[in-house]
Order: structure tokens, then sequence, then C-alpha cells
């Protein structure tokens, strides 16, 4: 039997779920059914991509070489059927949460007077490196740690933290925190793109995670049900207000680094301009 495109995005989806059982509900296929579409794509390449246990799937050091071209395949195909003779294809930006925080508005308005040419989509991901791995985004925008390997990235700028408390948490109507005053608390961590875990506390005061959630509107709603606190991005509160939610400033919390990353099979001919872009609007260089 021939591959066809069905077998790379089963695939792909499959690396982004992390189980077959979630691919094929995300497929709306039964799950023998897209076990078997591996089975022949891993007889066809010679080689098992994805390693299966009781927990899921992890893919192989093959299969994330074979990642990369199914990605670009994908995205190529999609683009082709979608715009067949139109203009160019849109640059997705990923991000989880507050894309570009308080410069998003001026980077859009920027893109707009530089590339009036080039489309550009901002598209919300729970999980940014999924994304990028299936060829869904370009280039996300990422907080925390240094860029993955295999991945290239540059450094954007540095945000504050702040704690995100229920409104009826008792520290709620303090106008300043520091880590040690929310030690004895549950964390809510959001385990695909956030950015707090309790090592961000001095060993032997790290407070335990009460709930870790996969998505950031889970860890809005556990923050304002007072099921833990949580620990944001600035821009978190700027940009995605919570009638039931504080966010206090938090005074000895290591700033977090925010960058553009994209992986290598992401060859968009806009990438450059927009990463140029994206840096002039931080620096506050004036519109050439």
């Amino acid at each position: 039997m021939g591959l066809d495109i069905r077998h790379l995005e089963t695939f792909l989806v499959a690396v982004e779920e992390g189980s077959i059982t979630a691919a094929a509900r995300r497929l709306r296929l039964a799950q023998p059914a897209v076990s078997r579409t591996l089975a022949q794509l891993e007889r066809h390449v010679g080689a098992t991509l994805l390693a299966r246990s009781a927990h899921g799937v992890v893919v192989t050091p093959e299969g994330e070489l074979f990642q990369v071209k199914a990605a670009a395949a994908l995205a190529s195909f999609t683009d082709a059927v979608e715009r067949p003779f139109g203009g160019p294809r849109p640059l997705r930006v990923g991000h989880a949460w507050s894309a570009f925080g308080e410069h998003t508005s001026a980077l859009l308005r920027r893109w707009r007077a530089v590339r009036p040419d080039q489309p550009l989509d901002l598209c919300r991901l729970d999980d940014p490196y999924a994304g990028m791995a299936s060829g869904r985004v370009d280039v996300s925008v990422l907080r925390g740690p240094q860029p993955r390997p295999g991945y290239r990235g540059e450094l954007l700028y540095s945000e504050k933290r702040v704690a995100a408390l229920s409104v009826e948490h008792p520290l709620a109507r303090r106008r300043a925190l520091g880590l040690a005053d929310l030690a004895g608390d549950g964390l809510i961590v959001q385990r695909n793109s956030g950015t707090a875990t309790p090592e961000l506390w001095a060993a032997g005061a790290r407070p335990v995670v009460a709930v870790e959630v996969g998505s950031v509107d889970d860890w809005q709603s556990n923050v304002a049900a007072n099921n833990g606190i949580g620990i944001t991005p600035a821009s978190s509160s700027r940009l995605h207000p919570h009638a039931e939610i504080v966010y206090v400033p938090l005074t000895d919390a290591p700033p977090v680094p925010v960058f553009l990353a994209w992986p290598p099979n992401s060859r968009h001919p806009a990438l450059e301009d927009f990463v140029r872009a994206a840096h002039a609007v931080v620096r506050g260089d004036p519109k050439s």
C-alpha cells in the first residue's frame, strides 16, 4: 500500500497529542485505524518513529528527524490546496497566552506598515512547541527557558512576574508579595507553556503542586476557584483580566525571558522580516 498525506497528518497529530487515543479522538477515527496507519508509515520508512507505552507515545530519534520533513511536507500540501492561485500564505505566529505582551498592538501595526502584502495570523496554542512540530505555525512566542535543542531562537525582552490569586484569597488585597508569602499555598501549574514550577522557590521552602492543567483557560479557572495560586508574567494581568482573579506584583521573583523561536524546517519567506520587525518594536525604533 502506498502512502499519502493522511499518514503524515496522523503521525504529526500523534506526536502533538502524545497519545494514540487522543490522536484518534482529534482525527475522529477509531484507535485501531490510527494504529494501523502509523504501523504502515513505520514499515514504509523502515524505522520506529514512536515509542509506545502505557502512558502514551514518545517520538524516537528517528521520529524527530522524520517529523521535520513531515511537517514541512504537510505545510506545503496545505498551502497548495488552500491557496492554489492566491496571494502569499499568512505567516502564522503561535503563542500560548499573551502574544508579545504590551508590544503586541505596536508589532501588528508595524507589520501592516512594512509588509502590507504579507498577511499575518496570531494563533493561540496551549503548546506552541507542538504547533511548530506539526507545522501549524511557522514561529512562536515562548516564555521561559531557552528554546529546546533543535529550535532556533532569539531573546526579545524579559517580563516581570505577578502572583495570580482568587479574590477570596487572604492575600488578595496586598499591594505586593514575595515568594515566601506564597510558599504555604498550593501551586497551579500549566504543564505545556507555564513559566512557574516549585523550583522558583528556594529549596526547603517550596510549595506543593496543587493542580496541573493542560490549558491556560483551565489554569485561570482553578485560580479563580481558589484551588491554589498561580505565578504568571505581568502581561497576563493587562491583556487577560479576570473578574475573580487578582494579580499582585512579586518583588523577588526573577523575570521571565520572552523568545521568538522556530524549527529548522520553518522556511516562510517572511520569517526574517518578522524577526527584524519584532526586535525593532521592542527596542522602540521608529518605523522605517
